[in-house]
């Protein structure tokens, strides 16, 4: 918690707003009275320099900047809510969710390899508003506008109101964080649970940066990323060893209160499943080190993929520019001048390259929702060079760069509004398969058998609930879709195609078997064909 004597605030690397109730002043007022004056001086000027909006006018324009950013960036994340079908890992969530809440709770037939938490508050989102794409989508829109306030109170506790502008700016209008928002992958919340376990410890919370901490781990292994962060970030703030070691304990506490109880859930499986954490390494393979000849072309890729924080070379360019402006221009006075400032930008600069190093160096896969953390810390740096370029004290200044600022970041936010950036969820891949799925139910006879080579997923979470009594076929090849359709002649048996996955070369084989494909049906990208004996 936020001590309430001067020597704890003074050694901070942070701004903290500072409340202190009336029964912590004889506290304050004594410990000062036993410093010497060089001290007495350096708590004053830590006290002067902490950066909260000094009048009411000022902290209102700070919330309404912040609603209108937060009703903005909702407004962009809204836009794709149903425009595109399940990505197939967002489908196999879906169905997991399902899964859990109607048969499974245990995973013990369906085995997860994610910690279970998404899982979890997707099965609940379900069961409140109806199991459907939207609604699976709807509760990572929520966590991501969730996640806007908090980058905003990072910066602008560690540095000033205008810096919590821009930082949330940024994050509302960012390219990756609005890509990611309308799906149903696990990333939204880990980014969430992992910066509020950063707020936490910059707030001196250390059994509450704990509990997200735990939280992020338990939605996903690469929570993991978050603790060398949020640790620096609390050991900043207790220089003396006694406060760090008190502190330690309290976030062992909440790490363990959020992990433990998960952990022991996942105990009562071993004899029957695997843990998720055993299934994750299985299905993607040990960390290892890659030989050095790899870097570069993973290197590359990763940089394609940052472009996506702004996707504008414009922008990356000014970023550069007001860098060089902020680091080197700025006179060193005031804001540019206290130490104090810096530390958190060390600790993102520090972590973010070292996030990147190691996606470079070892054997972890280079995917672009793997590289959603960064937009977060992307926003809160942006906030510190906004802070350092805004120092200045003309009111109207601050609006009118805050104004270009946004109309520079909208471009880009209103494209991944659109979906025309190749991120986050499908793109056009799967347009049709819901109407596929919905011909089938009127179409075809109950007993069904439906072949597929790519599909199972999809059709899980469609099918969940369907009165239909379908048999889901999975073929690898023409023979072993002839051979397996030969021994079903009672059956009625269809073939879903996809535009980018089409029959090729089946012909022989099914002919071979006295069978042939006729086609029944086209629905956007997905062609359904009905396997019939051959005419003569």
């Amino acid at each position: 918690m936020l001590c309430g004597c001067p020597e704890h605030l003074s050694a901070r690397g942070f701004s903290f707003p500072f409340a202190a109730r009336s029964n912590d002043t004889h506290g304050i007022v004594h410990s000062t009275l036993h410093r010497t004056a060089a001290e007495k001086l350096t708590v004053a000027q830590s006290f002067r320099s902490i950066s909260f909006p000094s009048t009411p006018g000022a902290l209102s324009r700070y919330q309404s900047y912040l609603c209108f950013l937060i009703l903005l960036g909702f407004g962009l994340r809204l836009v794709m809510l149903d425009r595109f079908r399940f990505h197939q890992d967002e489908a196999l969530y879906s169905y997991w969710a399902l899964n859990f809440l109607h048969d499974d709770p245990q995973f013990l037939r369906q085995w997860i390899d994610k910690p279970p938490l998404f899982i979890w508050l997707l099965a609940y989102s379900f069961k409140a508003l109806g199991a459907s794409e939207a609604s699976a989508r709807l509760l990572n829109i929520g966590i991501s506008i969730l996640t806007i306030p908090v980058v905003a109170a990072i910066a602008k506790r560690a540095w000033t109101p205008a810096a919590g502008v821009v930082a949330a700016a940024v994050f509302a209008l960012n390219p990756f964080a609005i890509s990611y928002s309308p799906t149903a992958f696990t990333d939204p919340l880990l980014v969430l649970a992992g910066v509020c376990s950063l707020f936490a410890a910059q707030s001196s919370r250390p059994f509450l940066a704990g509990l997200c901490l735990g939280a992020a781990i338990m939605t996903k292994q690469q929570g993991v990323f978050f603790v060398p962060l949020t640790l620096s970030v609390l050991i900043a703030g207790y220089p003396r060893a006694r406060a760090m070691a008190a502190a330690g304990l309290r976030v062992a506490g909440g790490l363990a209160l959020t992990v433990l109880p998960v952990l022991y859930w996942d105990s009562l499986r071993w004899a029957v499943a695997p843990s998720p954490w055993d299934l994750g390494v299985r299905n993607y393979g040990a960390l290892e080190l890659l030989s050095v000849g790899a870097w570069p072309d993973r290197v590359v890729r990763i940089a394609d993929l940052l472009w996506y924080l702004t996707a504008s070379n414009f922008v990356w360019i000014v970023l550069t520019a007001a860098t060089v402006l902020a680091v080197v221009f700025v006179p060193r006075t005031g804001f540019a001048q206290s130490k104090r400032n810096s530390v958190l930008v060390a600790l993102l600069c520090g972590w973010a390259g070292l996030y990147l190093g190691i996606h470079a160096v070892l054997s972890l896969p280079v995917w672009d929702r793997y590289f959603l953390p960064l937009a977060p810390a992307f926003a809160i740096l942006c906030g510190w060079l906004g802070a350092r370029i805004l120092a200045s004290d003309s009111s109207l200044w601050r609006q009118i760069v805050v104004g270009l600022w946004l109309v520079l970041l909208l471009p880009g936010g209103v494209q991944a509004a659109r979906g025309e950036f190749p991120i986050g969820s499908d793109h056009g891949a799967y347009d049709g398969l819901r109407e596929a799925s919905a011909w089938l139910d009127s179409h075809s006879p109950a007993g069904a058998v439906l072949y597929h080579q790519s599909l199972s997923w999809h059709f899980q979470f469609y099918m969940y609930e369907n009165p239909r009594d379908y048999t889901l076929r999975w073929f690898a090849s023409p023979v072993a879709l002839a051979d397996d359709a030969a021994k079903r002649p009672r059956s009625a048996r269809f073939v879903i195609a996809p535009a980018w996955q089409p029959l090729r070369n089946f012909h022989p084989q099914l002919a071979a078997r006295e069978l042939e494909l006729v086609q029944r049906a086209k629905e956007g990208n997905f062609t359904i064909y009905e396997l019939m004996p051959r005419r003569r």
